[in-house]
């Protein structure tokens, strides 16, 4: 509950307050908010597990934000935007429940279809089952698929900040307005997350899974909603995009702190 209040109240307002700050226009506006008002990343279960974090719990929460994101990012889209930008409300729930629903029921349905006693039963001549052999290429296609959608999303964002804005002499500003609401947005809210984890005194690895998952929100979500449903501006998935790289850069980071010796004083004392 305290993760999807932060997921759809806390972040979509803050991507709304630091769009002001920063002085965004409308497009650049719209793709912040786009991007604080989707659900939880799925980077955010490895982020969680080498920062020490409940990866169970993280997998949970970003499960529930998942299905809870269906409806409340077109909700929270058409509120927060529809005064600046037309919205297709309709639309926009569509495509959000074709690209989370859809794949997640197709994971989960592959996944007990793995299970099944017909493909993860083996010999030991027959060298290893099915299941596993999938299960291992996992890691590695997704890891491939992650790089393709980076690549892609920051190829068309460039390209379309440069035809729009060239004329202007405003790219290098865009772009630089673009990456600092890319990283304020899940700082900020990282931190107000740690902050409330420590009033609320929960405990170590709840307190690191919840600041990773209200930080690692689905940039690739967002791009592919301010694509389909901003095509008229197309610079609002500029966010969006610079956002593959720097929430993976901000969660690598805050996972790489946390699992440094000296934030890790008691496991050592328990294995000592």
């Amino acid at each position: 509950l305290l993760n999807a209040l932060f997921c759809f109240v806390l972040m979509p307002l803050l991507s709304l307050a630091i769009s002001k700050l920063l002085g965004c226009n409308p497009a650049l506006t719209a793709g912040t908010v786009l991007l604080g008002s989707v659900s939880g990343g799925q980077a955010s279960n490895l982020f969680a597990l080498l920062a020490g974090g409940d990866v169970s719990l993280s997998v949970v929460c970003t499960l529930s934000t998942t299905i809870l994101g269906v409806v409340a990012t077109p909700l929270l889209v058409k509120l927060l935007l529809a005064h600046s930008i037309p919205i297709d409300l309709l639309g926009v729930l569509r495509s959000v429940s074709s690209l989370v629903l859809i794949p997640l029921l197709t994971g989960l349905s592959i996944g007990k279809l793995l299970d099944l006693p017909r493909f993860s039963s083996h010999s030991k001549s027959r060298g290893p089952s099915f299941a596993k052999v999938i299960k291992s290429l996992c890691p590695a296609f997704g890891i491939l698929a992650t790089l393709c959608l980076v690549a892609g999303g920051a190829a068309n964002s460039a390209s379309s900040l440069v035809i729009h804005e060239t004329g202007t002499g405003t790219v290098a500003k865009m772009w630089k307005t673009a990456v600092a609401s890319s990283i304020l947005l899940p700082v900020s809210g990282g931190f107000l997350a740690l902050c409330a984890s420590f009033v609320l005194k929960l405990n170590e690895p709840s307190r690191r899974t919840l600041v990773i998952e209200v930080l690692s929100k689905s940039p690739t979500l967002s791009y592919v909603l301010a694509l389909k449903h901003f095509g008229n501006s197309p610079v609002v998935a500029v966010v969006p995009a610079v956002a593959m790289v720097s929430l993976a850069v901000v969660g690598a980071g805050v996972a790489s702190i946390w699992s440094l010796p000296l934030f890790n004083v008691e496991d050592r004392e328990d294995r000592g």
